[in-house]
């Protein structure tokens, strides 16, 4: 099984949250994991977010980007290309998404096979993801 993660199923890998173990049992369940490059930048300013909010010290974020350096190294990550931000600009005003959202849709789009689930806790993408026909989990 093949687990496409957006940045909303890939963080509670990182920090304790409700849908944690959800995540966890997709990434262990996987046989591949992919995502977009830019899951690196997203996740880092989420845990950035997280420590100015309290959510985490400064021994806490420091932890949590090892972490975040340690997973993402087990991440196939998609490149991005013109044909895929193109595609991603598309899906956008198609779906009505955010930038961001309609770039992780178009990479997990480029891959997606029978064996693919589109991992995300956000309800907008689920629901644009699903209208594409791909295989969904939301682990919240």
């Amino acid at each position: 099984m093949i687990v496409y993660f957006d940045t909303s199923a890939f963080i509670p890998l990182i920090i304790d949250e409700p849908s944690s173990d959800s995540s966890e049992r997709l990434w262990n369940e996987a046989t591949r994991v992919v995502s977009v490059r830019l899951l690196y930048a997203e996740a880092r300013a989420a845990l950035a977010r997280a420590h100015r909010l309290g959510r985490l010290t400064k021994r806490g974020l420091t932890s949590a980007v090892r972490l975040l350096d340690a997973l993402t190294q087990e991440v196939d990550s998609i490149e991005i290309s013109d044909s895929l931000v193109r595609r991603a600009g598309a899906l956008a005003e198609e779906q009505e998404l955010r930038g961001y959202d309609a770039v992780h849709l178009a990479a997990a789009q480029a891959i997606a096979d029978a064996d693919t689930i589109f991992a995300s806790g956000d309800h907008e993408l689920i629901a644009a993801a699903s209208s594409l026909g791909l295989a969904v989990a939301n682990p919240r």
